[in-house]
């Protein structure tokens, strides 16, 4: 039987993975020394809390009944793309030709695989799910920070580099109002 210890290991294992995975949409558009799949992670929990804060300020502005939690917030959002670990950065391009049930359920059994040995990995495997469902607000509000660091990200790269990523900031359905006025001021700003 695993050590606790051993469990940890065994995590950090897939974090030191996420940290040398470049995320595959930036090299596929061009962009030299794209940010990993753990860079991105970082962004998105970094996001969500900082987004977490100025919502619980006043969250009836969001149509909330109640503050966030953030110790959720934060949990979702580290293990969101955990799953990558095993199965790599799929562009979009791959999803679209898999079917989203195909690259959820592949996810699926890779976050259960990372997560099995990990004594609290049952948890773990029930916040992906809630955050890959947009079950609960905590969920939908990690959901717009992973979009919106990638926005973001594409107006970094496209102020560094010249490559344009225009297709990394459309489509979004954004779930929180602070989300979307983040999004148009950074669009703002960017003309």
């Amino acid at each position: 039987m695993a050590t606790p210890e051993d469990s940890v290991l065994a995590l950090f294992a897939h974090i030191v993975a996420l940290k040398s995975l470049p995320r595959t949409g930036w090299l596929l558009a061009g962009v030299p020394q794209p940010e990993s799949v753990a860079d991105h992670a970082y962004g998105t929990a970094a996001l969500a809390l900082f987004l977490c804060d100025l919502i619980n300020d006043a969250p009836e502005n969001e149509g909330l009944t109640h503050a966030l939690d953030s110790g959720r917030v934060a949990r979702i959002a580290l293990v969101h793309d955990m799953a990558e670990a095993l199965l790599t950065d799929l562009p979009k391009r791959a999803s679209e030709l898999l079917g989203s049930e195909v690259k959820h359920a592949a996810e699926r059994r890779a976050i259960e695989r990372i997560m099995a040995g990990f004594p609290a990995g049952t948890t773990y495997v029930e916040l992906w799910s809630e955050y890959e469902a947009a079950a609960t607000p905590e969920a939908r509000l990690v959901r717009d920070a992973d979009k919106l660091d990638m926005a973001l990200q594409a107006a970094a790269y496209g102020r560094s580099c010249g490559a344009a990523l225009a297709e990394f900031q459309q489509g979004h359905t954004w779930r929180f109002a602070l989300t979307e006025r983040v999004f148009a001021r950074m669009l703002d700003e960017a003309r």
